[in-house]
């Protein structure tokens, strides 16, 4: 019996050192970017967010608690949560989880559902009831932090025949800016910046309105969305929503490269003489799409002026530019030199292209000039 006891003394003991030098399961989050619960009735089209969590051990119990973070309509004063158990292989339903569970109505943000381990899966479907008895809705997946992006690209985005929300979350606990940039092909059509909360987010509805841009069909837009802490990742998403039918698609962001940094300011100094522009007549000039760019004119011969580039915002001189001569026919003998400056950024839609200007005394035909955007 003694060395029963011993042999069982023995057992436990290597059974505790194993549960101490077995590593921890980690708290693993996942997280709905988009939920909501629109009864009928309520100043917007009625939807809902059903929820299913879905346990994939053969094996293990897991324990869950989901968060409500509230960030539209009228918020509870406390982020509510419900704290339950999955059973291995089971799946627990959450039909309009945003009112069953949480009891926030008339509301719309995210749910995070933190568990131990990385068993749990969750997926929803965010939808809204038709006339004709059925329902019209996309699926909106559970979200891992590896999907989070500090920079992130939204394609095949719509307008016309289709409309385009977009909608931003920051799962962080610190707060953050980001700047969401709206292009048809390679032309910047517009610029929206949001400031989120800890735990917060929002949804831009009809983007292409906002950025004034309601009148455009295009099947080939797209959004890169870039917080302004490079350390900061956000969740992002899109809904494409047929105008006809409302039939949608959700759009989950991916990820982008971020934007190269801002190039130098340069100063350029162009010489105006009789007649020609140096740099500008026999050589372009040359800039960098996206630098600052100060143009200083000086006439060192004669009288002059300078046609500007509407095409990328260049503005023209007021009037003459003028050399400090004695035969200077607007100044006179003895008149300072004048100047012209004028500083502005030439826009990225413009690389590669080659612009024309020209004096304005002179004329086109007798001194012409060229700027090359690089």
């Amino acid at each position: 019996m003694e060395a029963n006891r011993e042999r069982n003394l023995r057992l436990f003991m290597a059974a505790a050192l194993a549960l101490l030098l077995a590593p921890p399961l980690f708290a693993d989050t996942l997280t709905l970017p988009a939920v909501t619960s629109l009864p009928a009735g309520s100043a917007a089209s009625p939807f809902f967010s059903d929820v299913r969590v879905f346990n994939t051990s053969y094996t293990s119990t897991v324990s869950v608690t989901a968060v409500y973070r509230c960030f539209l309509g009228a918020c509870p004063a406390m982020a509510p949560q419900v704290a339950f158990m999955l059973s291995p292989r089971e799946s627990k339903p959450f039909d309009d989880m945003i009112n069953s569970a949480f009891n926030a109505p008339s509301t719309a943000g995210a749910v995070e559902f933190t568990s131990a381990g990385d068993s749990v899966r969750v997926t929803s479907r965010l939808f809204s009831p038709v006339p004709s008895g059925g329902t019209n809705g996309m699926f909106v997946p559970g979200v891992k932090p590896s999907d989070a992006h500090s920079t992130s690209v939204l394609t095949q985005l719509s307008n016309g025949l289709f409309r385009t929300n977009i909608g931003v979350y920051n799962g962080n606990d610190t707060g953050v800016s980001a700047t969401i940039k709206l292009y048809n092909g390679s032309t910047l059509l517009g610029t929206q910046s949001v400031t989120l909360g800890s735990h917060a987010g929002t949804q831009l509805n009809r983007i292409f309105d906002m950025v004034g841009q309601a009148g455009m069909t295009t099947t080939n837009a797209f959004a890169v969305v870039a917080a302004d802490n490079p350390a900061v990742a956000l969740f992002t998403y899109a809904a494409v929503i047929d105008n006809t039918t409302s039939d949608s698609s959700f759009v989950s962001g991916a990820e982008d490269a971020p934007a190269p940094a801002a190039p130098s300011p340069q100063s350029i100094n162009v010489e105006l003489v009789n007649y020609s522009f140096t740099p500008g007549t026999n050589q372009p000039i040359q800039v960098t799409a996206g630098a600052s760019t100060t143009l200083i004119f000086e006439a060192t011969q004669g009288s002059h002026g300078f046609s500007g580039i509407s095409a990328i915002g260049l503005a023209p001189s007021p009037g003459s530019i003028a050399a400090a001569t004695s035969g200077d026919p607007y100044y006179g003998g003895g008149h300072p030199a004048v100047t012209y400056t004028v500083t502005f950024i030439p826009p990225e839609s413009a690389r590669g292209m080659t612009f024309n200007f020209w004096c304005t005394v002179h004329g086109a035909a007798v001194m012409p000039g060229t700027m090359h955007v690089n």
